[in-house]
């Protein structure tokens, strides 16, 4: 199992690379060397994040404006034609990447958002079959709070804010069609001011409530686009200060049970049964910005033959 799951990590030292771990052998006991991974498309000063991966492409951002699709298994990438977004004004990118599987076509999608604005915000979508960006129907159901949205089901997934409350919007990235998702049903009782965040549970909407306290209330959709298939599964204790660090976007269920996830700038391992965590032994990686869990692939993401440079 997970024989073709890796691990991929923005790590802080070196600043702005890639580390990339067999999820495996990250789950043994013996310690687990890392790949370094070179981009060569910028400045490595400047910030970069992973957007999302599908079918082992995984969507980078380089300062906003830059985004790029590449396959790590063959080290091809795809730098996408330039945004201009005009950033310090205000304005700032949304995004998401996902596959479109009527058209079997990889989509990437970038919300305009500023900050003086409270929606319609305008929308491009770049196809890659067609090699190009085009804009849809402007994003007009409230403010998008998440940076890059979620894809399950051939959809993204946003956190919004709708005068004061929040919600989940979609897009299908076949029909490109927006549609309200809903969160879980008073899942903030009891909070002061709870901090939300959507994320994913291997395959799964998820949303972590944390009551900024001692712990975060896991909330699983079971069955896609079903508001009441919404279900508790956890409740995860925090391990570091309250609020300190920033919440994990994307979690992986294990097969013994056990959860792995990203949490500020480690990766851990929570033990939901003896409600302890635990640290992988990864080696030449002391913090990261960012990780993913993504599938290898032969997907190639360019006809050209670009690649990203390993050392």
């Amino acid at each position: 199992m997970y024989s073709h799951h890796r691990l991929i990590c923005i790590s802080a030292n070196p600043h702005n690379h890639f580390r990339e771990f067999s999820l495996r052998f990250l789950l043994h006991e013996a310690a687990v060397g890392s790949i370094t991974l070179n981009y060569t498309v910028g400045n490595p000063d400047i910030p970069i994040r992973i957007v999302g991966s599908c079918n082992g492409m995984v969507c980078v951002a380089i300062d906003e404006e830059n985004l790029i699709l590449w396959n790590p298994s063959i080290r091809k990438y795809k730098r996408l034609p330039f945004l201009h977004i005009r950033s310090g004004s205000g304005c700032y990118m949304k995004d998401g990447f996902g596959f479109d599987e009527f058209n079997d076509d990889y989509k990437v999608v970038a919300i305009f958002f500023s900050i003086f604005q409270y929606g319609p915000y305008k929308v491009l979508i770049f196809s890659l079959k067609a090699n190009k960006w085009r804009r849809i129907e402007d994003f007009k159901n409230g403010m998008p709070l998440d940076h890059s949205g979620k894809y399950v089901n051939g959809k993204l997934h946003w956190l919004v804010d709708i005068d004061g409350c929040m919600d989940i919007v979609s897009l299908d990235l076949a029909s490109e069609r927006y549609e309200k998702m809903g969160v879980p049903h008073n899942a903030d009782n009891g909070f002061d001011d709870p901090c939300l965040t959507l994320g994913l549970f291997s395959e799964s909407l998820c949303m972590l409530f944390d009551d900024h306290k001692t712990c975060m209330h896991l909330w699983v959709m079971k069955e896609y686009g079903v508001k009441d298939s919404w279900t508790r599964l956890y409740i995860i204790p925090h391990f570091g200060t309250p609020g300190f660090y920033p919440h994990m976007l994307r979690l992986w269920l294990l097969n013994n049970g056990e959860i792995l996830l990203s949490y500020g700038c480690v990766i851990v391992i929570y033990n939901p049964k003896d409600n302890i965590y635990r640290y992988p032994p990864i080696d030449n990686i002391a913090s990261i910005h960012q990780g993913d869990v993504f599938v290898e692939s032969l997907v190639s993401p360019s006809v050209d033959d670009t690649r990203l440079h390993e050392e």
